[in-house]
């Protein structure tokens, strides 16, 4: 999710965030168990750095996974080629980054991921396949993955995979030859969400994840773009897109039978949750802790959803996810698409209001005229 609001919303929390982090991380790691089963988080070798066109893993669930896993269980990490794992863009600050970043043993496992091949199954009690694009080219026909997953299976252990992480899943095969998908309830980056944050990538893909999985027999299932979902069928679970991680991480410790730690959750964690609740028409606070919930994403979230909104009911949708943020995110781009959605619906009062707000900012938006004109003839 790349936008110019992005770089314009800043995120003046992340200093205190990165010590709560930091704090729970510390506190969790003194307190872990004396024989932690083992888990092994696998990533693409895809990526090359600083080419667009070569994605690698998603940091952002490497960080997550880690930091909530990491305190009760033995971490692995291993790629196709092993060595070095290459990373998409990320934001450092982002609380679960930045302790990751800080922590030199996280650090260590993607300098020095181990090669597939060398790897058995017997050796752990779950495997979790994390995404990032980089998954779509290279996870669904590396023969060792598949023979591990396979295995995985067989031994009754844990499978699970987030985002374009089921990628891994397509062509996994059950003894008697048939597919490990076939009829099991699964999620995994949507169509909606590739069209929405992944355009650039449509022409370079080799296929698509949701249409992968659904060739594959599996039963797709998905929510609105970039909300958590995590689906599990037996010890197969599944996460939607990178938010969905700390929830797939709880259903893989809940298996384990370990416990998940009392935490608060992560600002952008609780801002698409918050989303979530509201569009399911359950109340939530008035006034949202900026400490707390990332406010810059409901935006983004809201701004997105509008663009691509086909009829009515969600175009109101994300407007009322908009103006729930309104009075704390007040960048004239995403003022003016709120005010432009308003006037959409019929909204006028509020189109103009938000159109003056804009001018205020910016005496020179072309936009911001166009629309009191229009409004006035």
């Amino acid at each position: 999710m790349k936008s110019t609001l992005f770089k314009k919303a800043g995120f003046k929390k992340a200093g205190l965030m990165l010590l709560a982090a930091l704090s729970l991380f510390g506190m969790a790691q003194a307190e872990e168990p004396a024989d932690k089963p083992k888990v092994l988080l696998v990533a693409s070798s895809y990526g090359v750095a600083d080419d667009p066109t070569k994605p690698g893993m998603e940091f952002d669930e490497y960080s997550m996974a880690y930091q909530l896993l990491s305190p009760q269980v033995q971490l692995e990490l291993a790629s196709p080629k092993g060595g070095k794992v290459e990373v998409g863009e990320y934001n450092k600050a982002k609380p679960y980054n930045a302790a990751v970043l800080a922590s030199p043993e996280a650090m260590r496992l993607l300098a020095n991921s181990k090669k597939l091949s060398d790897i058995q199954a017997k050796n752990y009690q779950a495997v979790l396949v994390l995404g990032g694009k980089g998954a779509m080219f290279d996870l669904a026909d590396h023969q060792p993955l598949q023979q591990l997953l396979a295995d995985m299976a067989a031994q009754q252990k844990i499978i699970a995979a987030v985002c374009h992480g089921p990628a891994a899943l397509l062509h996994v095969k059950n003894p008697d030859g048939s597919l490990l998908l076939q009829g099991k309830k699964v999620a995994g980056f949507s169509n909606q969400e590739e069209s929405m944050f992944a355009k650039e990538m449509l022409q370079l893909y080799p296929f698509l994840l949701q249409d992968g999985l659904t060739k594959a027999g599996a039963l797709y299932q998905h929510t609105g773009p970039m909300l958590p979902l995590v689906v599990q069928d037996g010890k197969l679970i599944t996460g939607q897109n990178p938010f969905s991680t700390p929830a797939l991480v709880d259903a893989m410790l809940s298996h384990l039978e370990l416990k998940t730690a009392q935490r608060q959750a992560f600002p952008d964690e609780q801002a698409v949750t918050l989303i979530q609740q509201f569009l399911a028409g359950q109340p939530i606070p008035p006034q949202l802790d900026e400490k707390l919930v990332d406010i810059p994403l409901m935006a983004i979230w809201g701004y997105y959803y509008l663009q691509f909104a086909k009829a009515d009911p969600e175009r109101k949708q994300a407007v009322q996810v908009m103006e729930l943020v309104s009075g704390s995110f007040t960048d004239p781009q995403f003022l003016m698409a709120l005010a432009q959605g308003q006037l959409q619906l019929g909204n006028t009062t509020r189109a103009v209001e938000l159109a003056k707000a804009v001018l205020k900012q910016q005496p020179d938006s072309k936009s911001a005229e166009q629309l009191l004109s229009k409004v006035k003839g």
